[in-house]
């Protein structure tokens, strides 16, 4: 079976279509036709002239002056849109029209190999916005004329506040201002089997009719860095997210915000709900527990029982005293612990009461009072 596979925009948070990138190739799904916007359209190129090693690279060393030219005083920041730095970027933006993306287009130049992406077997499109037709603006690599891609490619990438880009008289910019999910290119195409990764960014998402279609959605399970946060640690995991998520995608992995083997889940399954499972997952999240390894359901279980005891060990005073109105506000670990203590009281009138405003935390506590019931 043959996909086509479309990459949304969402800037440092492309990271994660990278992880998915890594599973798919594990999975030896064979992409007929790729079709990109914004970063999309970046790590699309790097997709079609089969560069993931270069692509992961790039990933794990970037760095916001790799993109935009900064103002010294900024050239150190991780986080473009800091609080600190509102006023220096408006001034940067009033006075030369948008922020200088120089950067990016010399790091392009480098590492994007139009003669590998022309002749590939995988067809390549990209979408962006024309701000003098004011119209959406889609090319596959036959119709962008020879050594023009990476203006193509800026074209597409240029997110409201940079210089727009100039081809032949024309001013574009981010195509996902208008269709941040180009999915239609892939219908243009015939395309029956789509996968499609979204990122979450900033962008306009188009409803197209697929009927008949078989379309898989890969979507962040987990929080993303921020759009223009370049933090190291968070573009490690969102990468790790992006492989853990498509496997779940493709059947190999099964669990929501952690991960089974599926062969695992289903047996786990015969003896544990659904839902005491997904209970157990939102307290391995509220305790810390690393998503980024496979667990069995029993270990995972395991691991949250260890955080739990020692949680209480350290804490007995503060859960055994606890008052509903000051708790609720208080560390999620105190919260949920002391859920579970008041449920282990019996006083199950009080927590049914107050179940809206305990939310998953409820799920969570019951889960471990079950778990604690079983030792």
């Amino acid at each position: 079976m043959e996909y086509g596979l479309v990459l949304a925009g969402g800037g440092v948070r492309g990271a994660y279509q990278i992880g998915v990138w890594k599973a798919l190739k594990e999975l030896k799904i064979k992409v007929s036709v790729v079709s990109g916007v914004s970063i999309g359209a970046v790590n699309g190129a790097l997709f079609v002239q089969g560069s993931k090693t270069k692509a992961e690279r790039l990933w794990n060393k970037i760095a916001i002056g790799d993109i935009i030219l900064l103002p010294k005083e900024m050239e150190n920041d991780e986080n473009l849109f800091k609080v600190k730095n509102l006023m220096k970027i408006a001034k940067e933006i009033y006075s030369n029209n948008g922020l200088d993306m120089s950067p990016l287009e010399n790091l392009l130049n480098e590492i994007v190999d139009e003669d590998k992406i022309r002749n590939s077997e995988i067809d390549f499109g990209i979408a962006t916005f024309s701000l003098s037709e004011k119209s959406e603006n889609y090319y596959f690599i036959k119709d962008i004329p020879y050594g023009k891609l990476t203006e193509y490619l800026m074209a597409s990438a240029c997110f409201p506040g940079f210089k727009a880009r100039m081809i032949d008289e024309k001013k574009f910019i981010d195509g996902g201002v208008s269709n941040n999910m180009p999915i239609n290119m892939l219908l243009e195409k015939g395309i029956e089997n789509i996968i499609a990764i979204d990122v979450k960014g900033v962008g306009f998402y188009r409803t197209f009719n697929l009927a008949g279609k078989n379309v898989i959605n890969i979507k962040c399970s987990r929080p993303q860095t921020g759009t223009f946060d370049f933090d190291r640690d968070g573009i490690r995991k969102s990468i790790q997210d992006g492989y853990y998520d498509c496997m779940k995608a493709f059947g190999k992995f099964n669990g929501g915000l952690y991960s089974f083997k599926a062969r695992d889940y289903a047996a786990a399954r015969k003896a544990y709900s659904k839902e005491l499972i997904e209970g157990i997952e939102i307290a391995a999240n509220i305790f810390g527990v690393n998503p980024y390894k496979l667990y069995t359901v029993d270990e995972l279980v395991g691991a949250v029982m260890n955080e739990y005891f020692e949680y209480v060990r350290q804490h007995n005073g503060e859960i055994s005293g606890g008052v509903f109105e000051k708790i609720k506000n208080a560390d999620e670990r105190l919260f949920m612990t002391w859920i579970v203590y008041v449920l282990e009281k019996g006083k199950n009138d009080f927590v049914k009461e107050k179940l809206s405003i305990l939310g998953e935390k409820y799920d969570a506590a019951s889960a471990i009072l079950y778990f604690k019931s079983q030792k």
